[in-house]
């Protein structure tokens, strides 16, 4: 890897980026008998890509490029989003970086970096294909006047008075009756009908906002890996067993489940108001917030843009609508399947069903060598080599549109993670590096801030490439 001098002191709060500590090049020649042409010829790649490459120890934000601790932050603690990363990152960034002008997320999310744009007195622009994550944002950028929080409160009341309705409610989510317990189910429903016949706008979608987020809380699932794995399967020394899904549901949840479920919702709606009444993120510079792709972007505003701030999906198969489907499903953002499956197709290509006939234009030469390594019957999907194809495919557009809409002397700041198939590591970091060099940008960093795992099997073939499957923070300037 090539090191430059360290030119970036950034200070916010518990972050100071570290001194540069040099990783060791590996000699493959010690073991290229062994591997053949495989971990070997990965490594010649990857010197060779990245021996000119800026990089720099950033383990001051490992803490900072997930979500994990935005449960304690005000305004961010509303709708769970784990793959977000903190605003105390966006934030250090933007002062590090003296931004005054136009911010943009080209995957918004929640709305993190629109969060901290706004908090800096910043005209922000967002834009994401998910609608729950559209509506999350534009719910948590809201200006509300003292007048809104007295509305939320009024219906806050009213929600905490509601007794359970002999009505049976319905729901077009055909996996509704294992994804929850009936009684749940019927209550979660209960309660959406309430909030739906809310006629104060922002009320309403704060508070459906705040039911959206215990859906998994309440739920026989949780969010893990790629898509979502139900709670009732544990791991034991011998394996994974399946607990019998009315014993567990007996177990988990208690007898008054309706009660059970309107708490949780009170709760969380109590945290938004606590929120609200102390003016967390209040400021004039309320964000702008599109439905649509990123790759369009250009079509919704032509402002210059000081600093583009992201984190694209990763190239690593993870299907965030799938991820997402109870949400999608249960809060009527999708009423079939063929709608869910349009859905899918209109994403980043980072997963096999996000692959939409799209022609590949863009060929990177590192990328097909790499690609040349993968071994077919070790691939769970004949359709990975195309995924990879088409995600930097769709980083190339993106960067290329970002060129031209960005000020002189502004930054690109993109949180990504290198992923792995069949003992092959993608370096996505060093590659959209090398693919913005292409187009003109300047690479002024890359912060390693992290080392990723990854399953026990991939773990035994990547042997000695496990330091390649890293997080990092890719800054451009143009």
């Amino acid at each position: 890897m090539g090191h430059t001098d360290l030119t970036y002191k950034v200070l916010f709060d518990e972050f100071e980026v570290a001194s540069i500590v040099a990783e060791p090049t590996l000699n493959y020649t010690l073991f290229e008998a062994e591997f053949k042409n495989s971990q070997a010829e990965q490594i010649k790649i990857f010197n060779k890509l990245e021996q000119t490459l800026p990089f720099y120890n950033g383990e001051s934000f490992r803490n900072q490029v997930h979500f994990q601790f935005a449960y304690q932050t005000p305004v961010q603690r509303w709708f769970p989003y784990r793959e977000g990363y903190s605003i105390k990152l966006v934030n250090a960034f933007i002062k590090e970086l003296k931004i005054k002008g136009n911010t943009f997320d080209p995957f918004s999310g929640s709305g993190t970096t629109l969060l901290a744009s706004r908090m800096a007195d910043l005209n922000s622009f967002g834009i994401d294909v998910n609608p729950v994550s559209v509506l999350a944002a534009n719910v948590e950028n809201e200006q509300y006047t003292p007048e809104d929080i007295i509305q939320v409160e009024e219906e806050s009341k009213k929600l905490t008075n509601i007794e359970k309705s002999k009505e049976i409610f319905q729901t077009s989510f055909d996996l509704a009756n294992k994804v929850f317990n009936q009684d749940i189910l019927q209550a979660l429903l209960q309660f959406k009908q309430h909030i739906k016949a809310i006629q104060h706008e922002k009320t309403k979608e704060v508070l459906f906002v705040a039911w959206l987020s215990i859906i998994e809380d309440v739920s026989n699932i949780k969010k893990e890996g790629n898509g979502i794995k139900y709670k009732n399967r544990k791991r034991t020394p011998n394996g994974y067993i399946n607990i019998e899904k009315e014993r567990w549901e007996n177990e988990k949840f208690p007898d008054n489940k309706f009660s059970f479920v309107k708490t949780k919702l009170s709760n969380r709606i109590e945290i938004i108001l606590s929120d609200l009444k102390f003016a967390y993120g209040k400021c004039d510079k309320k964000p702008n917030i599109y439905k649509g792709n990123c790759l369009d972007f250009e079509k919704f505003f032509s402002d210059e843009i000081e600093l583009t701030f992201f984190s694209p999906p990763y190239c690593n198969c993870f299907d965030y609508f799938e991820i997402h489907k109870v949400e999608l499903w249960l809060g009527e953002f999708v009423s079939d399947k063929e709608e869910f499956r349009k859905l899918r197709n209109t994403g980043f290509r980072s997963n096999t069903n996000s692959l939409n006939h799209k022609p590949i234009i863009y060929k990177n030469e590192y990328l097909e060598n790499l690609i040349s390594f993968f071994e077919p019957q070790k691939l769970w999907n004949n359709n990975i080599p195309n995924v990879a194809r088409g995600y930097f495919d769709d980083i190339y557009t993106l960067l290329n549109k970002l060129y031209q809409q960005t000020t002189k002397n502004g930054y690109i700041g993109i949180v990504v993670g290198n992923s792995a198939y069949s003992g092959v590591i993608i370096p996505t970091d060093s590659l959209i590096a090398e693919i913005a060099r292409e187009i003109g940008f300047k690479v002024k960093s890359i912060f390693v801030t992290r080392h990723l795992t990854t399953s026990s099997q991939q773990k035994q073939e990547l042997d000695y490439l496990k330091n390649y499957l890293r997080e990092s923070i890719v800054l451009l300037e143009r």
